[in-house]
């Protein structure tokens, strides 16, 4: 797994940028209301967009990110990363006000233990924000396998109780649970429905295209992703 990551390459990512940072705008709104801007690590930071949102609203930011290809891009961008994986990070000394890690613990084969070193890190009064695929949603239970994040690199599924009892067990106390809508183009949507047949696909972005709305960002919810928010 570790070596799959470090080799991770995704060109789609950097077309579909400008959703990914209105996706963390409209997150650090809901992360502002607990703490202030100051210093923030993304743990899983990928490309970056997450942090060079967070940077513009006056956070100091910094990532953690194993895939080589994600982390020259982040740089490319002005943001301070480190390539690597959360434990091999030297990061004890640090301390920050927000830690992020989008779309990481259902990656990570021990995820109890690495919420206790983000823990670690995370300032008294500091917050932890996180999103992962809610497993225990309608869409999930109803979709079975065919669920779009039953993946082969998602080794963990979590419900929002077990969510809740994972942190708890780590010593955080959750202070904020929703759904959680992502920001993509309209197109990049009607690609993924190519997963269900081309039949579905095609006459999509079809359409799309006759209106001149591919590249317009939507942010649909299928109440099927969570984001919490969790403190010391």
């Amino acid at each position: 797994m570790s070596g799959a990551y470090e080799g991770a390459v995704d060109p789609v990512s950097l077309r579909e940028e400008r959703g990914q940072v209105e996706t963390a705008t409209r997150a650090l709104r809901i992360i502002e209301r607990f703490v202030s801007p100051a210093a923030m690590l993304d743990v899983g930071c990928w490309t970056g967009s997450f942090l060079v949102a967070a940077r513009d609203r006056g956070w100091s930011v910094s990532g953690i990110e194993p895939s080589r290809w994600a982390a020259a891009r982040a740089e490319a961008r002005g943001v301070d990363v480190v390539e690597s994986e959360l434990g091999a990070a030297d990061r004890s000394s640090d301390r920050y006000q927000a830690i992020v890690m989008c779309d990481v613990l259902e990656h990570l084969g021990d995820p109890g233990t690495a919420l206790e070193v983000v823990r670690s890190m995370l300032d008294p009064h500091g917050v932890l924000y996180l999103t992962v695929p809610d497993a225990g949603s309608i869409a999930a239970r109803v979709m079975g396998r065919r669920w779009w994040s039953v993946l082969p690199m998602h080794v963990q599924y979590f419900t929002r109780a077990s969510m809740g009892r994972l942190l708890v067990e780590r010593g955080f106390a959750v202070r904020h649970v929703r759904s959680h809508a992502k920001v993509f183009t309209a197109g990049y949507y009607a690609e993924r429905l190519g997963g269900y047949g081309p039949r579905l696909e095609r006459p999509v972005e079809a359409a799309l295209r006759a209106l001149r709305v591919e590249g317009r960002l939507v942010a649909p919810n299928f109440f099927d992703r969570m984001e919490v928010i969790a403190s010391r």
